[in-house]
């Protein structure tokens, strides 16, 4: 028995030992399934729907205008086109047009030239875009306030910069083609006042001394003159200094400051200027030309004062008159007033607007226009021998605002009617 009870011992320390000694157990590893995609439901992009476009946002798509405009200027299939198209049609408002023609007609001779000055460009383009029947087809005007305040907005006219042209002044806000920058100023007679000109404030020129001898175009009906006094009203806080240097006072003591009968109030002193102009009441005339004989020599005008463009002292260099500009007023020496080109919205012969866009920014386009007191936009057309830097000039002059004209022209032509009516 006890024999029995060692072997038993024995083979339990035996398994004992192995189960140490050996090699363990490995338990069976679970197979795991490959992870299955989980799909989600489908999601369709809806297509991005292209702008809807005007009927006039798509004829200036399908002629590469205004934004539509390519980033490369296809010159040949430009002029093929306008060929086709055979005639131009340009509104200008200036008779300096015409020397243009010759110039066009070596370039495009199967293209006839058509059209060139006329008067109220806006009155004619308006009608035409209302009515539906375009003949002009290119806006070669002065009068941004028009420009962008109205033809913009109702998308009459387009713009189109030759893509190789640099013009520094354009802006996403003001994208138009600039031709050239013009001075005016006041003109007097050169002959009769040899020491130069007598007036060197603007105040002066509200002076009752000089009722009957300031002569302008009439702002009642003449948009351009109606701007540029708009131009006045928004240099209120110049007119204010020039009123002070001349008068030793504030504008604010002056009677005409007051409200007056019609309960018109005066906001500030450009407008109070407007008001005293008209009350001196200045002779208005039909053409500038008159304007720049009434600096002159006519026996019929007495000479005066005329409101008028400086590069007209070339007539006087040619002996035609003897108007001279008034170079040394006070708070400025005259008005900066830009012409630009547009193309009209659903232009008969719109390729060939955009040639003659070309020409009008090229030194031969220019060429009508070259004189001291203007100034081409194009960078690459140089400036008249000892004409100042046109950054110098503005310093000296300022440039009209057509949105703030836009905006207050009409005030303008209504302030200054019922101020012709009130007495001094």
């Amino acid at each position: 028995m006890k024999t029995f009870v060692k072997l038993m011992t024995l083979i339990v320390l035996f398994s004992l030992v192995v189960s140490c000694g050996g090699t363990p157990a490995v338990a069976p590893v679970a197979t795991q399934a490959p992870a299955v995609p989980v799909l989600l439901p489908t999601t369709t992009l809806a297509p991005v729907a292209e702008p809807v476009l005007s009927a006039n946002e798509q004829w200036a798509k399908d002629n590469g205008l205004g934004p539509y405009q390519p980033a490369t200027d296809d010159w040949a299939a430009i002029e093929a086109a306008a060929k086709r198209e055979g005639t131009i049609c340009v509104y200008a408002n200036s008779s300096k047009i015409t020397k243009l023609q010759k110039p066009w007609e070596a370039l495009y001779p199967d293209i006839k030239w058509d059209c060139g000055d006329t008067d109220s460009i806006d009155v004619k383009m308006r009608a035409e875009q209302e009515a539906g029947n375009v003949v002009g087809d290119v806006w070669f005007n002065s009068d941004g306030h028009i420009l962008y305040g109205e033809f913009v907005p109702n998308q009459w006219l387009w713009s189109f910069v030759p893509r190789d042209v640099v013009m520094p002044e354009l802006t996403a806000e003001q994208p138009f083609a600039v031709a050239r920058h013009a001075i005016d100023v006041w003109g007097y007679n050169a002959e009769i006042n040899k020491n130069g000109c007598p007036l060197k404030n603007w105040w002066q020129l509200t002076d009752p001394a000089l009722e009957g001898k300031l002569y302008t175009e009439d702002p009642m009906t003449d948009v351009s003159t109606m701007a540029k006094w708009a131009t006045v009203a928004e240099h209120g806080d110049e007119m204010a200094t020039a009123y002070k240097t001349l008068y030793g006072k504030d504008w604010t003591t002056d009677p005409a400051a007051q409200k007056d009968a019609f309960g018109q109030e005066v906001p500030n002193a450009g407008w109070l200027w407007v008001k005293k102009m008209a009350q001196n009441h200045p002779v208005v005339v039909d053409e500038i030309d008159i304007a720049y004989a009434s600096v002159g020599m006519d026996p019929k005008v007495e000479p005066g004062y005329g409101w008028t463009g400086w590069n007209s002292v070339e007539d006087t260099a040619a002996g035609d008159i003897v108007m001279a500009p008034c170079l040394e007023m006070a708070p400025t020496i005259g008005m900066a007033k830009t012409s630009y080109l547009a193309v009209a919205n659903k232009a008969p012969h719109p390729n060939a607007a955009k040639l003659f866009i070309k020409l009008a920014l090229s030194p031969d386009g220019y060429a009508p226009w070259a004189a001291i007191g203007t100034y081409p936009a194009t960078a690459s057309i140089p400036l008249e021998e000892g004409e100042m830097p046109f950054d110098e000039m503005l310093s000296k002059t300022w440039l009209m605002n057509p949105i703030y004209d836009w905006e207050n022209a009409a005030k303008v032509r209504d302030f200054w009617a019922i101020s012709l009516l009130t007495p001094k």
